[in-house]
C-alpha cells in the first residue's frame, strides 16, 4: 500500500472556530482536472469554484504565496475502501471537497515525513517553508523568496508514526 501524509491539528484555530475552517477541491497544476490530494499538504483557496458557495478551487502555491491564502489540508480520513486501515493508506479522492485550516501565528499542526519535502531528515530547530506545489519544505535556513510557515519545535513518535511537530510564525 502507497504511504500518504498524516497530519495532526494539535492546536489550529479551526479546531474551535469553525470560520477558520476552508472546504476546497484540489484542481490540479492547472487548476481544471480534479486531483486527488494528501492531508498534510497546502493549497491555495482563494477564489470560490464557478457555480460554488462554500467550496474554494483548491491551486499549487507558489513558494511566495501569502500565507493568508494558504490552507492545510486536514480532512477526517474516512476511506471508501474498508480493506484500509491505517492512516497513511489515506488520500482526499478527486473530485471531492476536503477539509482546509487556515493558518495562523500561533497554530501548530504536525505532519509525518511523506507530508514534507527538502531536507531528508527534518530536525527541530528547522524552517518549515512554502515551495511550488502541495508540500511544505523543511530547510536548515529561511530561503530568500519563500514564504516562511513557521518551525519544527518537537519531534514525536506515536505508535507507528513520526511527527514533525510545527508551529507558525
Amino acid at each position: 500500500m502507497a504511504k500518504y501524509g498524516v497530519v495532526r491539528t494539535d492546536n489550529m484555530t479551526g479546531t474551535d472556530v469553525r470560520s477558520e475552517l476552508v472546504s476546497v477541491k484540489y484542481m490540479g497544476t492547472a487548476k481544471t482536472t480534479a486531483t486527488e490530494i494528501e492531508n498534510g499538504s497546502v493549497l491555495k483557496a482563494s477564489e470560490l469554484m464557478d457555480g460554488e458557495r462554500e467550496v474554494f478551487l483548491g491551486e499549487d502555491v507558489a513558494k511566495d504565496t501569502p500565507i493568508r491564502e494558504v490552507v492545510l489540508i486536514a480532512a477526517p480520513e474516512v476511506p471508501y475502501d474498508e480493506r484500509l486501515r491505517n492512516l497513511d493508506e489515506f488520500i482526499n479522492p478527486a473530485g471531492k471537497a476536503c477539509r482546509g485550516y487556515r493558518l495562523h501565528s500561533g497554530n501548530m499542526f504536525s505532519v509525518t515525513k511523506e507530508a514534507l519535502m527538502g531536507l531528508a531528515s527534518p530536525a527541530k530547530g528547522n524552517i518549515v517553508e512554502l515551495a511550488a506545489g502541495t508540500k511544505l519544505n523543511v530547510a536548515a535556513s529561511a530561503t530568500s523568496g519563500a514564504t516562511t510557515v513557521g518551525k519544527i519545535i518537537d519531534v514525536e513518535i506515536a505508535g507507528r508514526y513520526t511527527y514533525y511537530v510545527i508551529k507558525i510564525d
